[in-house]
């Protein structure tokens, strides 16, 4: 996506003195799942900017923020700032970090729990964290025929660390399908 003014002025003249030219943008890597859940949500189509350092538990699915998602300079700094055990006030939390990914990705390989999960699988495993949180919460659940331990009860488990630690805990995901993406919205809405 080209942002800058310059470039789309030229564009624009180039368009308008060529009147039979079509320009074609490509991103190689598409963020519209999250614009388009963001504005289902939120009724703004929006790239969030997440706060890992205000975090205490990051919940991942997919979503290599440490290396190629999104902002991975601003997530690293973000994050590793709560991950550092030296000279850090003993009374602050470590961030704890968990990983579901069908790839071994940066932020996997850093991560307190990593747990291999089929990309195919995502829906299943957002859907019953979903659930897991809502139950806690006393809100109504999705409606699935989609059942079973998933990664061992790692989902079980991820879900009551969440919960403990309700409004410094942040859940993502790094599919492009706004429907997954809507569903990541409603968790961390009900870990606010």
């Amino acid at each position: 996506t080209i942002h800058s003014p310059s470039t789309l002025a030229v564009i624009n003249g180039f368009t308008g003195k060529y009147t039979n030219t079509k320009h074609v943008q490509y991103d190689a890597v598409s963020y519209s799942g999250i614009l388009e859940a963001n504005n289902r949500s939120f009724g703004k189509a929006v790239i969030p900017s997440y706060n890992f350092d205000k975090a205490n538990v990051v919940v991942s699915f997919g979503a290599d923020f440490l290396g190629t998602w999104i902002s991975p300079v601003e997530y690293t700094k973000a994050w590793s700032s709560r991950r550092k055990v030296d000279g850090i006030d003993q009374s602050a939390k470590v961030l704890k970090t968990i990983v579901f990914e069908s790839n071994l990705s940066l932020t996997g390989s850093n991560a307190d729990y990593r747990f291999p999960m089929k990309a195919s699988q995502e829906a299943v495993y957002l859907t019953s964290l979903y659930n897991q949180l809502a139950q806690m919460a006393g809100q109504p659940q999705i409606s699935t025929s989609m059942t079973g331990e998933l990664a061992g009860g790692a989902i079980k488990q991820a879900a009551e660390l969440l919960w403990k630690e309700k409004g410094s805990s942040l859940v993502v995901s790094g599919s492009n399908d706004a429907q997954l993406q809507t569903v990541v919205n409603g968790i961390n809405l009900l870990l606010t």
